[in-house]
């Protein structure tokens, strides 16, 4: 919560879509990058390469080239990367963009590294094609949400995915399927229909995965609370638990009196306290927990 010491000192809370340069969190968010390409890149490099599986995006289309062509990888990043950019521009302004950019350059840079042909030399999973399709793409997924909830992506493809996730509202990670089904099915001339259809099994694990972390483990729950006692609980959840609440005045349709609806948002972590608090006054009252996709504001998180 941002406090008078807080502002005289200059400090405020991190906003991923803050599209103006901040010098302190910018820096992280750039390490950030830098780290989860690197990661990927050798996860691709174990993983991926010695079973000629694909990635999403540009990523993808780059190994693909890569594999059936002989073009070396960062080509092909560079190069689809540019157009990519420039429509990130138009849609999300500068920041964005050089954060895609640089995310871009990293990849083309660590994918070349000399210890990329050593790990993937190094791999010793043999057989266990199913096995690295899961626990490649599965950190792939996790380690992409780590960036986009830093406001930013690794480039290629999800800078599309991201504006039209925004302007949508739908998970950036459904936008991808198509486009890398299409990618995939390249594979199947090559080197067959079971190393495409590999490839497509990492693809969904890694939307799975990363549409999960995006998330997160802790989920917004809302709740609807009906009870006699709402004029006591709702101060409570108010000051113990620092949530706001909402009163929604309603009739019951059976008796034609008027009730009082105690509305709030909490954490999943929260609602052994919430169901606590409300226990204590009215052990009868109804308690209605609807999971909520998203919610911004107030506390749980910035408006897009």
């Amino acid at each position: 919560m941002e406090t008078k010491d807080t502002r005289r000192r200059g400090y405020h809370p991190f906003n991923p879509y803050n599209k103006n340069f901040d010098p302190l969190h910018d820096a992280i968010t750039l390490l950030i990058i830098a780290g989860v390409c690197f990661m990927q890149c050798c996860v691709l490099s174990y993983f991926y390469v010695p079973f000629h599986f694909l990635s999403g995006g540009v990523t993808g289309l780059s190994l693909l080239f890569n594999y059936i062509w002989g073009i070396p990888r960062f080509v092909v990043l560079l190069g689809l990367n540019i157009p990519i950019a420039i429509y990130g521009i138009k849609q999300q302004g500068w920041k964005f963009t050089l954060f895609s950019l640089f995310a871009t350059l990293c990849y083309s840079l660590m994918f070349e590294l000399p210890l990329m042909d050593k790990i993937t030399a190094a791999s010793n999973l043999g057989d266990n094609a199913l096995l690295s399709a899961i626990v490649g793409s599965a950190i792939v997924g996790v380690t992409n949400a780590f960036v986009v909830k830093r406001g930013a992506t690794v480039g290629g493809i999800d800078v599309i995915t991201v504006v039209l996730s925004h302007k949508l509202s739908i998970p950036a990670g459904s936008f991808n399927i198509v486009f890398n089904i299409i990618i995939m099915s390249f594979l199947i001339p090559s080197y067959g229909i079971e190393v495409a259809l590999m490839s497509m099994v990492s693809m969904f694990i890694t939307n799975t995965a990363y549409n999960f972390a995006l998330r997160g483990v802790n989920h917004n729950m809302t709740v609807f609370i009906i009870s006699e006692q709402w004029d006591e609980i709702a101060p409570q959840i108010m000051q113990e638990m620092r949530r706001g609440v909402t009163y929604i005045h309603a009739e019951g349709a059976y008796t034609g009196q008027p009730r009082t609806l105690v509305y709030c948002i909490v954490k999943t972590t929260e609602l052994a306290k919430l169901k606590k608090i409300v226990k204590d006054h009215d052990p009868k009252a109804l308690f209605s927990i609807i999971e909520t996709q998203d919610v911004v504001g107030r506390g749980f998180g910035a408006i897009n």
